[in-house]
């Protein structure tokens, strides 16, 4: 799948190590650090275009340069995650890949995912770590990928109501509970297609 038309967005865990992220994205069309995650951009190599956040994590003698613009949000209502994408989407930036979003703290890579997932009406979305890219989808979803990749689908919502084709399970209308999986999955054709007919899932993809 091609992200070079995406903006590149840092949280504050983990980003992917060695070539990892630049195989997904090496030129995306703007960087953006939700708060701290503007030192892991700048570890990784990347250059912040734009930081957001409530400020309380960002080290301003980091190394940032000249030119990066710093938006301070503050409130704890919601996290510098929210905070940069809702400044994003003010923007009209849609179409992002989020790194650095797990590694660490469980409870903040969950609620990042959920996050993401709540917002998926609104962009296109993904995330990236150092195996996997997730997908939170509440539509259809059709992209190539290389054969073999695997393929895991579950449940964000209550209900939800998922067929998939180019997977060697597929999958017709099925039901799944929230929490309700169908992991381990794995593509057989380069183009796969979702559908959720009711409800939302997280799609996650290796390999990609």
């Amino acid at each position: 799948m091609n992200f070079e038309n995406y903006t590149l967005v840092f949280c504050n865990g983990d980003p992917p190590h060695g070539e990892r992220l630049r195989n997904l994205v090496r030129d995306p069309a703007r960087i953006v650090c939700a708060d701290g995650g503007a030192q892991k951009a700048l570890a990784a190599g990347y250059s912040p275009d734009l930081i957001v956040g409530d400020l309380d994590s960002l080290d301003a003698g980091s190394g940032l340069s000249d030119g990066v613009e710093i938006v301070r949000v503050p409130g704890q209502d919601n996290t510098d995650f929210e905070k940069t994408l809702d400044v994003m989407l003010a923007r009209g930036m849609d179409h992002f890949l989020v790194t650095a979003f797990s590694g660490g703290r469980i409870d903040q890579t969950l609620a990042n995912i959920q996050i993401a997932f709540e917002y998926a009406a609104r962009c296109m979305i993904a995330l990236a770590d150092n195996h996997f890219v997730l997908f939170p989808v509440t539509g259809t979803f059709e992209s190539e990928f290389p054969v073999g990749s695997t393929v895991s689908i579950i449940s964000m919502t209550d209900e939800s109501v998922v067929s998939a084709s180019g997977l060697a399970y597929g999958l017709n209308e099925s039901v799944l509970p929230k929490g309700g999986h169908a992991v381990s999955n794995k593509s057989i054709k380069e183009s796969i297609s979702v559908t959720v007919h009711k409800g939302g899932i997280l799609l996650m993809v290796n390999d990609v």
